[in-house]
């Protein structure tokens, strides 16, 4: 920390590290949906947004709504900042999409069922340690510095993933349950 108590940014070094590709990922389709399938998709959307973890930047603290963004083949739901940031990592890392202005087709709407912000958390962070810890909203308003390294060093570096491949990972993590929302509260 700093005497005015931000954070040093300490994921540069990772930065000088050869970039690693998401090959190892399942490929994803480009091809544009029509309007029936777009208008299916968009409605599967919001209901994957408004489960318990979809509900945050997958990078960040911020909170989503229904005018999101997303990394397709990542399979996360992102704010629009983060957005940016996953723009410049490139197609090869990171494919970001708009919930709301792009037309989603039936892959897109897959991966982000299979993964979710929990699931991609549990796999990009799973080695992040609590001295290292996630970027804060100030990070992410304020040193937008650290915001970018921190989300370079999780995916361009792959700081912190399990030690398995994505697509093996996710296999793996199939036969285990996903992780279940917390029951709402009883009526009164």
């Amino acid at each position: 920390l700093r005497a005015s108590g931000r954070r040093v940014c300490t994921y540069d070094g990772l930065l000088a590290q050869k970039p690693r590709t998401m090959s190892q990922m399942p490929s994803m389709s480009n091809y544009k949906a029509d309007a029936k399938e777009a208008d299916r998709n968009r409605k599967r959307l919001m209901a994957l947004i408004k489960r318990p973890g979809n509900n945050r930047c997958a990078d960040c603290p911020a909170r989503l709504a229904q005018n999101a963004w997303a990394s397709v083949n990542l399979g996360s739901f992102i704010c629009f900042q983060c957005s940016g940031i996953h723009r410049n990592l490139g197609v090869h890392i990171s494919k970001v999409r708009s919930l709301n202005l792009d037309s989603w087709n039936d892959d897109w709407v897959a991966q982000m069922e299979r993964w979710g912000n929990a699931r991609a958390a549990a796999y990009w962070e799973a080695r992040l340690g609590p001295q290292e810890g996630r970027p804060s909203l100030e990070d992410s308003t304020e040193q937008n510095d650290v915001h970018k390294a921190f989300i370079r060093a999780k995916y361009e570096g792959r700081r912190w993933a399990a030690a398995a491949q994505p697509a093996e990972w996710i296999a793996a993590s199939a036969a285990a349950p996903a992780p279940t929302p917390a029951p709402a509260p009883a009526a009164a």
